[in-house]
């Protein structure tokens, strides 16, 4: 378990700096700048209304990741365009551009280029009909292997996807697996559980007895979070059910303020929220009845992706979504360079990011 705080005086300037880095990430990842070199910095703090001090920060952090260069005098290029034509072409297939993936995009793309290999990449809005397509024509371009997120629902893949050694090509799976009972896919991904029970133990540590559950529906990660929530709480010697809980396909803020009406009816004093919107959403419903986060209500957020963009910034389970898209990429090189080496499946533990949307529950002050 490990937690970390962000500092304090320079969170402004620190976030803008992030953000541009997540875009640049992104526009790399989507191949926005097909000839490998990136527009100038000038032209980018025009681009994104930053100043160019924030540009300039933003591309030292993908400078020290590796995944562009400067070129003296000429300007900033990917990395990947160092070896173009070298190496071989490895099918990525996300169900999203948008949300929690670009930074699993940019760990795959990074790994990749250190090797000399590219990376074609295809998203799917979710559709398990594209999925398919886009696998077969990923195949059909000649990739050596391919890195998948399927969608695993009652109209998933599984059809198609089969068991190792069914497709045609070596396949690794990313954040899939846990849910795919004694399968022998390769895969790597986020140990949700884990978070879940690491953020309940924070909490549990902060004096909060009685903890709501809010969450959005998902047939992949909300079963490990309630899960994790339900061995932290049975750990404490505390029912394993939470106070209250509520799944909902879509929250809205009606939604949140009446969830945080069955909170309060229960004697809550906390709420772990999946995901980050949830959290923001709940947090919000506080303030319009004159409640205090963390003071009367404590919250947390999942995956970290918008927390501390929240009014105010949210404690977050924050799972390794570079290093996994990375060790993904790493999997499947190996795999297509020996190809009866044991396989693996990996989990990574996520971590806890402590901000101030948690605090002492009251009478543990």
């Amino acid at each position: 378990m490990s937690s970390s705080r962000a500092p304090a005086g320079t969170a402004v300037r620190g976030h803008k700096t992030r953000h541009l880095a997540d875009e640049l990430r992104r526009a790399i990842a989507e191949l926005r700048w097909p000839a490998g070199k990136l527009p100038t910095e000038q032209q980018l703090a025009r681009d994104q209304g930053v100043s160019l001090n924030t540009v300039r920060r933003a591309v030292d952090l993908l400078v020290q990741e590796g995944l562009v260069y400067r070129r003296q005098g000429s300007g900033t290029y990917i990395s990947a365009s160092r070896t173009p034509g070298t190496g071989y072409a490895v099918g990525v297939v996300v169900p999203s551009l948008t949300y929690y993936y670009p930074r699993v995009i940019a760990g795959i793309e990074r790994e990749l280029s250190r090797h000399g290999s590219r990376m074609l990449l295809r998203c799917t809005d979710w559709d398990p009909g594209m999925e398919h397509g886009a696998v077969e024509e990923l195949i059909r371009s000649g990739s050596a292997g391919l890195i998948l997120v399927p969608t695993l629902g009652e109209d998933g893949p599984r059809h198609w996807l089969g068991d190792a050694g069914e497709l045609a090509v070596p396949a690794v799976l990313v954040e899939r697996g846990m849910d795919l009972p004694a399968t022998s896919h390769e895969f790597v991904c986020s140990h949700h559980a884990a978070g879940a029970r690491t953020a309940v133990e924070h909490l549990l540590r902060l004096g909060h007895t009685r903890i709501g559950y809010m969450e959005r529906t998902s047939p992949h990660t909300a079963p490990q979070v309630r899960s994790g929530l339900a061995v932290g709480l049975e750990h404490a010697g505390l029912d394993a059910a939470p106070v209250a809980a509520v799944s909902l396909p879509r929250w809205t803020a009606e939604d949140a303020d009446r969830f945080l009406g069955r909170l309060l009816d229960e004697g809550a004093t906390a709420a772990l929220c999946f995901a980050d919107r949830e959290a923001s959403l709940l947090v919000g419903a506080a303030r319009r009845r004159g409640l205090s986060v963390p003071g009367d209500l404590s919250v947390i957020g999942y995956d970290n992706e918008v927390a501390d963009l929240c009014e105010v910034p949210l404690t977050a389970v924050s799972p390794a979504k570079t290093d996994i898209g990375r060790r993904a990429a790493d999997i499947l090189r190996a795999r297509i360079a020996d190809p009866d080496a044991p396989r693996r499946q990996e989990a990574f533990v996520p971590h806890l990011v402590v901000r101030e949307s948690t605090g002492p529950a009251p009478g543990h002050r």
